[in-house]
């Protein structure tokens, strides 16, 4: 894939943008606070629908109603399409082709891994590995986009549930916990799916993580994926899950909320044989982030994705710069966000575009 034209209304410090980048590595720098962090959130926002620093009602330029995030994207012999995302009275729609307004769930979005400084919390934080996993699952297998989004509103469902039956002790208990038992069917089937995906795309995650490191640092680090239904994965999986459910209705009813599923997912990263947030250095947990995200990258390699890394090379060394860039497959679009131009090695089809140039 490749953007031939991005065009930008009301988003973020953005009233109006217009640019054609280069079908290679585009480098956009300026001053800080310039604008170069929105301009890489926008192309994000066309792939996982979501921003990793706000919610989407402070994406929209203040003053303004509605932001719009419009892409011409060229996929080669498929021909080309434009992706559309509007960001509307707090929630985000999009389209193809100038179609119907729908959900962002229901579009092909654009394939793409994201980089950026906030991406550090992905050695720490569970919540931001599932998120990797997720948008990884969303552009590699169509389906897991729905299925995320029926489990989302299934586990909600179920959690206020839960809350009420503990809260109940009245008559009307006995058809709350019926109303459970129905919805622990919805929630194990949807979970047993869901984790067969995130299996099949952990797998080749780890492989590519293992690989990415080695070449940036000289390092081992390796990923596994820690399923909160390890039976989903097994002969009969989907029972087993179900049964799983049913031991811990008291536990979960107690608890007040869901005590499994997928929800509670994670990949467990490791440093050299040990656990990873235990034994790196800022460095290395950068490097492991950047790792992470490259090897989203090229397990979407099928795709042709596009690349963005949102100041990344100020914290890397020059050598390390060049072995990033070096390690791309010829031909791979990316968009590269810098305060210096010239801490972004000159590459092939290297295209630098200073950010004055663009108001």
């Amino acid at each position: 894939m490749k953007i031939e034209r991005l065009a930008l209304r009301d988003y973020r410090n953005w009233k109006g943008l217009l640019l054609d980048p280069s079908p290679g590595v585009n480098v956009i720098y300026g001053p800080n606070g310039s604008g170069k962090t929105n301009i890489a959130e926008a192309v994000g926002l066309l792939s996982s629908g979501s921003s990793p620093r706000a919610r989407l009602s402070l994406q929209v330029r203040h003053g303004a109603r509605e932001a719009d995030v419009k892409a011409k994207i060229s996929e080669g012999p498929a021909g080309e399409r434009v992706l559309e995302a509007a960001i509307k009275a707090g929630r985000l729609y999009a389209r193809e082709d100038g179609g119907a307004w729908k959900g962002f769930s229901k579009i092909r979005p654009l394939a793409a891994s994201s980089f950026g400084p906030q991406d550090l919390l992905l050695c720490s934080s569970p919540e931001r590995r599932r998120g990797l996993l997720d948008e990884a699952c969303s552009q590699m297998f169509p389906p897991y986009r729905e299925e995320k989004r029926g489990f989302s509103r299934v586990l909600a469902q179920k959690s206020s549930l839960l809350k009420k039956i503990r809260e109940d002790a009245g008559p009307s208990r006995r058809q709350l916990l019926s109303a459970l038992e129905a919805f622990n069917s919805q929630f194990a089937g949807l979970s047993a799916s869901i984790t067969e995906y995130r299996a099949r795309a952990a797998s080749q995650i780890a492989s590519a993580f293992r690989k990415a490191y080695a070449e940036f640092s000289g390092l081992e680090a390796s990923l596994s994926y820690a399923p909160s239904f390890e039976e989903a994965l097994e002969e009969g999986g989907l029972e087993k899950v179900g049964r799983h459910l049913e031991e811990r209705i008291s536990a979960e009813i107690a608890a007040g909320f869901p005590l499994l599923g997928p929800q509670r997912d994670d990949l467990a990263l490791s440093l050299e044989g040990f656990p990873l947030a235990e034994v790196a250095s800022g460095g290395q947990s950068w490097m492991a982030a950047l790792s992470l995200r490259m090897a989203q990258f090229r397990i979407l390699a099928p795709l042709g994705p596009v690349l963005i890394l949102d100041d990344v090379f100020a914290q890397l060394d020059p050598e390390k710069r060049g072995r990033i860039l070096s390690s791309l497959p010829e031909g791979t679009q990316a968009f590269i966000t810098s305060t210096s131009r010239e801490d972004v090695p000159t590459e092939e089809g290297w295209h630098g575009i200073p950010i004055e140039s663009l108001r």
